[in-house]
């Protein structure tokens, strides 16, 4: 693909264009979701529904997740979970690959929770905190290639806490497999808007789903134990998700 072709394709600058490597180029399907949020904001609206999970609301009082524990919201979104938290008195970092996103959280809690939103690629970025609780609502499944499935729950494992645990949900009966063209993430196609039932063309993004046998090995593969596993009917979008409670296991 040329440059001018790749820059129109995944909505970037040239500038931005140079500064990517190679390998980049050859990865960097998940970005478009930056893309889509891009869209969607463009044309005033939301992308999700602006229901809590009740899972999450679930798992942290069954494992008495407190006020002073340290939270991360893995892939917030829109922040409809972290922001509920928040809220609530509880200590929450959320983060998500996209900036946009994470502004337009900062608007909708109406910038009362700066500090606590921040842009974070958890393929290529750092960081340095360990937490009590994590959790990652419809996150997992937009990683379509094994070497970013395996970075996201190495992740996990690397940044909780020795007694910690992790509340994973994503897309899937269990049983079905499917997985996207991610050399067509960044195309726009007619999807409808989450929020509002609207139909828009925004990028296609990506997406891969997986049956409890290869979710399960995935999870034992990357050092970590699964403590609770069901199917949710109760996420807001998805009629139905996979949802696991997690800990450290041995690697």
């Amino acid at each position: 693909m040329k440059k001018d072709q790749f820059c129109e394709s995944r909505g970037v600058s040239e500038k931005e264009f140079n500064n990517l490597e190679s390998n980049v180029l050859e990865t960097d399907y998940y970005k478009a979701y930056e893309k889509r949020y891009s869209q969607v904001y463009e044309n005033n609206m939301l992308w999700s529904a602006k229901e809590n999970t009740p899972d999450v609301v679930e798992v942290l009082n069954q494992y008495k997740i407190n006020k002073k524990s340290k939270i991360l919201d893995l892939g917030c979104g829109e922040g409809r979970d972290s922001i509920g938290l928040l809220n609530d008195g509880y200590n929450v970092m959320a983060v998500d690959y996209s900036s946009t996103v994470i502004e337009k959280c900062k608007e909708l809690s109406n910038y009362k929770y700066n500090k606590n939103f921040k842009q974070f690629d958890l393929i290529n970025d750092k960081m340095n905190c360990k937490f009590d609780f994590i959790y990652s609502v419809a996150v997992l499944h937009m990683f379509v290639l094994d070497e970013h499935r395996n970075k996201f729950l190495s992740f996990v494992r690397e940044h909780l806490k020795n007694d910690g645990i992790c509340l994973i949900c994503v897309l899937g009966d269990g049983n079905r497999e499917y997985v996207s063209n991610i050399d067509e993430a960044f195309k726009n196609i007619k999807r409808t808007v989450m929020n509002n039932n609207t139909e828009l063309e925004i990028a296609a993004t990506s997406c891969k789903i997986v049956n409890w046998e290869h979710l399960e090995c995935e999870i034992l593969n990357n050092g970590l134990k699964i403590e609770q596993k069901w199917i949710s009917n109760d996420i807001p979008e998805f009629e139905n998700s996979m949802c696991v409670v997690v800990k450290k296991g041995d690697l």
